[in-house]
């Protein structure tokens, strides 16, 4: 088999509530691209990322730029099912740009799925959790909104809230944690994620602060490059520590590992350059005797699903919701069949093959903004 194709379209579809982040501002809609490579026997392969400049200095146009103009060039003629090869190839033409790659290596996983005529998750050595829970992360907001907000989600059945902190002051945060804790009590489980928002010093101080209101995890409390500081973060505290924006690839976790910073371990499989990355690194995390816990961006039905497929044949799973929920932040998606759901939990995609995904054309019709085919 030879891939002979591809079709590459920026996607943009608006949240229902703007998204404050710490460094990443308000966020309001999707950036995404999703990519379509075909081959010469006929099967069609989806993939998707969701790059964010001050995340990894990937923004939508460099994306489209890097696989219209370099990855996509190189990949033309290659067997999708040689995924080795694959990053072989691409690694070969350029280094980082981690979110460009994950499109071609979600679009030629779900070439092998459906080659195969079975699920991913059954090809990466089966189903561990048949379905995983998921939680309601809440934007930096006042402390009356995002009381308002835990409340009502706990309502519709959530049991993990998580707050962005870093934006305020972090006296301003543990009050709004305070008053979360208070409000939806204390059978629910919180974790925070600051975003890279605090020095050493000010992520200890704070953290002991929000100990008290028994806090599950805390995510990037410091620089993504600050492993030094991380790990004494971690020695000073009781509260578990993620690492998100410091874990692109499977030698960061080694890094990590030996290092001490995290006791729980953030994978966006766009984020790590695709699926074959994020399977090795979390099977160096769990060789480690770590856990996993499965984020996202702010993300289309194909980049959940590409989490999805790996998170239930993953065994070191977080016991706390994980983000595969971007898609019921938005006012719509681009999928003919929406991601499952029931209630607090996302269901494995079974009977579905490969990534078990296939795009509704008049959605993307409506939603894209630019659109390249190769050759």
């Amino acid at each position: 088999m030879k891939i002979t194709g591809l079709k590459i379209r920026a996607v943009n579809i608006p949240l229902i509530k703007p998204y404050t982040v710490s460094l990443l501002g308000k966020v309001t809609t999707t950036r995404s691209v999703i990519v379509e490579v075909f081959t010469d026997q006929g099967l069609v392969g989806i993939g998707e990322t969701d790059p964010e400049l001050m995340f990894t200095g990937e923004s939508q146009q460099t994306v489209m730029t890097m696989l219209a103009s370099h990855l996509g060039p190189a990949v033309l003629g290659i067997d999708p099912l040689d995924l080795e090869d694959l990053h072989v190839r691409m690694n070969a033409v350029c280094v980082g740009n981690h979110f460009a790659k994950a499109a071609l290596d979600l679009a030629c996983h779900d070439i092998w799925g459906n080659y195969h005529h079975a699920p991913l998750y059954q090809l990466f050595g089966g189903m561990v959790h048949p379905r995983i829970e998921v939680m309601w992360s809440l934007g930096s907001d006042s402390v009356e909104a995002n009381v308002a907000d835990a409340v009502a989600r706990i309502e519709e059945g959530y049991r993990t809230i998580g707050l962005k902190v870093g934006t305020l002051s972090p006296e301003e945060d543990v009050r709004r944690v305070a008053e979360v804790r208070k409000a939806v009590g204390a059978d629910i489980k919180i974790r925070c994620d600051a975003n890279q928002a605090w020095s050493t010093n000010v992520a200890v101080t704070t953290i002991r602060k929000l100990q008290g209101y028994d806090i599950c995890m805390i995510e990037q409390p410091v620089r993504g490059w600050d492993i030094e500081g991380l790990a004494q973060v971690r020695a000073a505290v009781e509260v578990p520590i993620a690492v998100d924006e410091g874990f692109f690839s499977p030698r960061d976790a080694i890094k990590l590992v030996r290092a001490g910073a995290a006791d729980i371990f953030s994978i966006k499989t766009t984020k790590l350059g695709g699926l074959l990355p994020s399977r090795k690194a979390a099977a160096v995390i769990e060789a480690a005797g770590h856990q996993v816990f499965f984020n996202s961006m702010i993300e289309l039905g194909v980049s959940v699903m590409s989490g999805l497929n790996c998170a239930v044949s993953t065994p070191n799973l977080s016991a706390v919701g994980h983000a595969l929920n971007s898609v019921r932040r938005l006012r719509d998606d681009i999928l003919k069949t929406p991601v499952a759901y029931e209630g607090n939990y996302i269901v494995a995609p079974t009977g579905r093959e490969g990534l078990g995904v296939e795009l509704d054309e008049a959605k993307m019709k409506k939603y894209s903004t630019a659109e390249v085919l190769i050759p």
